[in-house]
């Protein structure tokens, strides 16, 4: 089985120069709960395989003495992977998704694509980037994250 080692492959875009960002990947491990359940673990990645899901969750910080507005934090899906439907989570974003490789970005009820000449909905399968807009400015010194699971090819 081939093995495909993670690196951050991502260098998230932001527009505001005070904020900073931190990427963080994690594989993400299933693990039986006592009372039958099963609660995911994000834990380090340092080798993942075809089939494994990831996490990625990206930490901003406003380093700034005055609040950032309009903050936009974009990034691609990863090569050789697939993002997992519904996973992009940001408190206090709104969350949109590209399939054109970032030039455009709109809900995922809006997405098309074009597949043997004709135009149907877009599955998470096809999302290229994924782009949080934050909702409030991020006030001097303060920070939050987002995130979101690919599944590795």
């Amino acid at each position: 089985m081939r093995t495909l080692l993670l690196a951050l492959l991502m260098v998230p875009g932001l527009v505001m120069a005070e904020v900073s960002l931190k990427t963080e990947a994690f594989k993400i491990v299933a693990v039986p709960q006592t009372d039958g359940s099963v609660m995911e673990e994000w834990r380090s990645a340092d080798q993942v395989v075809p089939g494994d899901k990831v996490g990625y969750r990206i930490s901003y910080n406003n380093t700034g003495s005055d609040a950032a507005e309009a903050v936009v934090i974009n990034n691609p899906v990863p090569a050789q992977s697939e993002f997992i439907a519904n996973s992009a989570i940001g408190a206090g974003s709104d969350v949109t998704y590209s399939v054109d490789g970032g030039n455009s970005f709109a809900a995922a009820s809006q997405l098309t694509v074009e597949e043997n000449g004709a135009t149907r909905e877009a599955k998470a399968s096809d999302y290229t980037n994924i782009r949080w807009q934050l909702t409030q400015p991020v006030a001097a010194g303060a920070s939050g994250q987002v995130e979101f699971k690919v599944r590795i090819k």
